[in-house]
């Protein structure tokens, strides 16, 4: 029987440093490397998913918006359509953690994009850590997009936008997935809110640019550890990231684009 109390003893340690590895961003490449053009795959979306499956990102040669969602990865295309993946499908920048519900925010009054961010920061502990942010709720009005597939030599990512694929819809429930990320991550991830949409019936979505929210519930997953996975990939390799890409993502992030909504 003495044998016992160390066995147990070490099994609750495993199972302790598992629990404190379910609060990590794992994410594979930088942002900064898709603002320059690097959109060759540097992992598949199995793999990302087999160390959690709540995220966002996007494809190989940047075809279309990557929402993850309950372990299943979806296609947001430039066309309008919302379609599962396969695991070997190809990405070359996607963030992924395992949501657990730390802090739950009722919306019961109507909330724009625009105050719905600053509100969400007031709610926060601390700026200094990473949040995995889900939204369930209705939507007054929501407009999102998604890129068309590249082709090489790949234009940077604020050229490629410039062509993105704009809709809009009215009177939809769905989801929001996303992550709030500190300052320091500049350069690496998204400082600030990042957000995806899926709707309820997983026939629309994409990369979210403006919404006015009717009610819903915002869940929080408070999250200390970041976990960063570099490509190996020439592209990569090569690419020159040095410069200051802080006013390209600002236009990306904000939908900097020469197409208007479509109604779908």
């Amino acid at each position: 029987m003495r044998g016992i109390a160390p066995i147990l003893a070490l099994a609750l340690a495993v199972s302790a440093q598992a629990d404190e590895g379910r609060d990590v961003l794992y994410q594979v490449s930088t942002i900064d490397a898709l603002l320059s053009g690097v959109y060759d795959s540097a992992d598949s979306v199995g793999a990302v998913t087999a160390h959690w499956g709540f995220g966002l990102g996007t494809f190989d040669a940047l075809d279309g918006e990557l929402i993850a969602l309950g372990g299943i990865v979806y296609r947001a295309a430039s066309d309008g359509s919302v379609t599962k993946v396969p695991p070997s499908t190809g990405t070359p920048f996607m963030a992924v953690t395992h949501f657990e519900t730390d802090r739950v925010l009722p919306v019961e009054e109507p909330l724009g994009y625009g105050a719905f961010k600053p509100w969400l920061e007031a709610a926060l502990p601390s700026r200094n850590i990473f949040y995995a942010v889900r939204a369930d709720a209705r939507f007054a009005r929501i407009s999102y997009r998604s890129v068309a597939r590249q082709t090489k030599p790949y234009p940077p990512l604020l050229e490629a936008a410039r062509h993105q694929a704009v809709f809009e819809r009215t009177g939809i429930e769905g989801t929001l997935i996303g992550f709030w990320c500190p300052p320091f991550t500049k350069g690496v991830n998204v400082p600030g809110l990042h957000l995806h949409f899926l709707s309820a019936d997983h026939r629309d979505g994409g990369h979210v640019l403006d919404f006015s929210m009717e009610r819903g519930t915002v869940r929080l997953d408070e999250t200390y550890g970041w976990d960063v996975q570099l490509p190996k990939v020439p592209a990569y390799l090569k690419a020159s990231l040095d410069d200051d890409r802080d006013t390209q993502l600002q236009a990306v992030e904000q939908g900097s684009a020469d197409s208007g909504a479509a109604e779908k």
